[in-house]
């Protein structure tokens, strides 16, 4: 049970983007991730949302391997989405740094940006459908409640009152019942 609760953290933790944030947090920032606290940090992390998991959604053995599976099939979106995010805020930053002065390239930015929030949005569904095939949809509201208190752990370890990544990401507060990581 143990080996398949710390895939359904890992997963969900890395779903979310919360875990790469926490820890860079944690290490003083990102381009710090060499150093041995962050596998001390990333193993202490695991063990407790394992614990949290397991204890705050009454998992069997089966419902955590499904979970795990679900949270898998979801990672790649997430992280491609974030990445993408993170993109498009680097460039308007960028922008705005430059005198903001493109209106063009402005616009474009805009645009990509709600692409990205439907995107997400769809991600958000997808996800939810597929969680109500392995868990109860009181199962469901918990682990968004989960994923909202450890969002917000997250975010007081890295001293920000944003979300990781300097605001709001892909389903981190404000969007979609404020859930992170769903």
């Amino acid at each position: 049970m143990k080996t398949h609760v710390r895939l359904l953290l890992i997963g969900t933790l890395m779903a979310s983007g919360f875990l790469p944030a926490a820890l860079e947090a944690q290490a003083g920032g990102p381009g710090r991730r060499g150093d041995g606290n962050r596998a001390q940090l990333e193993e202490r992390v695991r063990a407790q949302m394992g614990r949290v998991m397991r204890e705050g959604l009454g998992l069997d053995e089966e419902q955590a391997t499904r979970l795990s599976a679900v949270v898998q099939d979801f990672d790649g979106q997430r992280r491609e989405l974030f990445a993408l995010e993170q993109a498009t805020r680097r460039r308007v930053e960028a922008l705005l740094l430059e005198g903001g002065n493109d209106q063009d390239e402005a616009r474009e930015l805009i645009g990509r940006m709600g692409e990205l929030r439907e995107q997400e949005a769809e991600v958000f569904r997808s996800e939810q459908a597929a969680l109500l095939e392995v868990l109860t949809p009181v199962q469901v509201l918990r682990l968004q409640e989960l994923r909202q208190d450890l969002g917000q752990r997250i975010r007081a370890l890295g001293g920000r009152n944003g979300a990781p990544g300097g605001g709001p990401g892909p389903g981190r507060g404000g969007r979609s019942g404020g859930t992170p990581g769903l």
